[in-house]
């Protein structure tokens, strides 16, 4: 058996259990360890390395849920078969998504067949606004940030954060003003198109929005709705600064216009940033209508396809009415395990474990890009699962797609973002929360060969 170089740093962030499978996940990906091969035994590792058994079960554990490793008789442990398919991997950065590797997709699963064991109700219909489980349950989060949201009357379970935007875009008046960060998530301002609304764009500054963009939407009736993401934002990953969220908050408590707070990726916070969130501080503006959506899609299970929708009782009696016209509700399955799953703790117990992971993935991430020279700049990787790229003059955007494609991995295009898709025509957004942190150099040497590949001229160039 080829030893793992490994080396334990008990000062690092990064958890032990975590160092360890990192090192083995490493081995195997590059071939070190061979299909079937056997991990040292549990005691042998824990006695090389001066860690507990436990320590080691956990992280080969981890190994497992990255379908490297498998279990075998007697807690032994042999490298997964599956691991030859790595090389023919599409990576999806086209895509905010978590590592469902390191995500509770069995123990979810497990959780959700002990709730439909106990309770045989969790078959039928839930309530129209949600499983008032799931509410209060929620309400226990917000609680936790300084939000005290009401389960009862002002919060409302939907299927994901697009609905919810959905919804709200259908609350309003068709052909309303509708304010929104330029750039933004496309999926919003496809729902306000869809009640032809007209679509204001707020620049947005390394702060957050732009102060004379606010100031044009700050007279009375100006635009009915301002949709951001203060939080991590989508496509830049980027976090407005508490001043610039009370200059969004003044806007609206002078202009009257709805504040729709898409909360998509707060919870994660690996940086332990802990941001305030603008329903926190709204209560200091008693005059500002807040409607907050927050998911558990990127923080938990993308499959969940649940979210908690809270804000004044009167605009959350009508999204319930406009739910009760799509879908009648959310799946009672999935609203009571995920109810379970956050009183139990172990939505908690799950984000401080994966946390110290992402961590580790931008920092793998921020020395990768460090490195690139030539036909593709970056900024430096925030704390969300996305950020922007920007191409050279010299580097044609779609013939870059293309040849990122060709080396399997996808990308989103700038064009999408921004409302004046010519904004867009040099940029490009990656998700990078689907990556392991060995994952990375191939990833971006991909993307930096693409850029290459796509230039206008041969020979070598420089940007920025």
């Amino acid at each position: 058996m080829i030893s793992v170089s490994l080396q334990i740093d008990r000062g690092s962030e990064i958890s032990v259990r975590t160092q360890i499978s990192t090192a083995y996940a490493i081995a195997i990906r590059a071939g070190h360890l061979a299909p079937g091969a056997a991990l040292p035994s549990v005691r042998a590792l824990s006695a090389r390395l001066g860690v507990s058994p436990a320590t080691v079960v956990a992280a080969y554990r981890e190994l497992c849920d990255f379908g490297l490793a498998k279990s075998a008789q007697r807690s032994a442990f042999r490298v997964s078969g599956e691991t030859q398919e790595s090389a023919q991997k599409v990576f999806q950065l086209n895509r905010i998504e978590p590592d469902l590797r390191i995500h509770p997709v069995a123990e979810f699963a497990r959780l959700l067949a002990e709730v439909a064991a106990s309770d045989c109700s969790i078959g039928g219909y839930e309530e129209y606004r949600g499983h008032p489980g799931l509410r209060e349950a929620i309400a226990g989060l917000d609680h936790e940030i300084g939000i005290e949201s009401d389960p009862s009357s002002g919060m409302l379970i939907t299927s994901g954060a697009q609905q919810a935007i959905s919804l709200v875009a259908r609350s309003l008046e068709r052909g309303a003003a509708v304010a929104c960060e330029d750039p933004c998530y496309p999926g919003a301002r496809m729902a306000f198109a869809g009640m032809d609304a007209a679509l204001h764009p707020i620049g947005l500054g390394d702060d957050g929005p732009d102060p004379q963009a606010l100031a044009a939407i700050s007279p009375p009736g100006a635009v009915a709705a301002f949709y951001c993401c203060p939080t991590y934002g989508n496509p830049s990953g980027r976090s407005w600064t508490e001043a610039a969220r009370i200059r969004v908050l003044e806007a609206a408590s002078q202009g009257g216009f709805l504040i729709i707070e898409d909360d998509y990726l707060g919870d994660l916070d690996y940086l332990d940033e802990a941001p305030t969130r603008l329903a926190a501080l709204a209560t200091h503006f008693p005059k500002v209508r807040l409607v907050r959506i927050r998911t558990f899609s990127k923080s938990l299970l993308p499959a969940l396809r649940l979210a908690g929708v809270t804000g004044q009782p009167e605009l959350v009696a009508h999204l319930v009415s406009l739910k009760m016209a799509d879908d009648l509700g959310c799946s009672a399955f999935l609203q009571r395990t995920l109810a379970r799953f956050i009183n139990n703790g172990l939505y908690q117990t799950h984000l401080e474990r994966i946390r110290p992971r992402y961590r580790l993935t931008r920092e793998r991430l921020r020395n990768a890009l460090a490195g690139v020279k030539h036909g593709v700049a970056f900024d430096d990787p925030p704390a969300g699962l996305c950020l922007l790229g920007q191409l050279a003059d010299t580097v044609d955007q779609r013939r870059f797609v293309a040849e990122c494609a060709k080396r399997n991995v996808l990308i989103s295009p700038g064009n999408d973002y921004w409302l004046r898709a010519s904004d867009g025509a040099s940029r490009f957004r990656i998700g990078f929360g689907a990556l392991s942190p060995e994952e990375i150099p191939l990833v971006v040497s991909a993307i930096e060969s693409a850029a290459a590949s796509s230039a206008s001229f041969s020979g070598d160039f420089s940007i920025l």
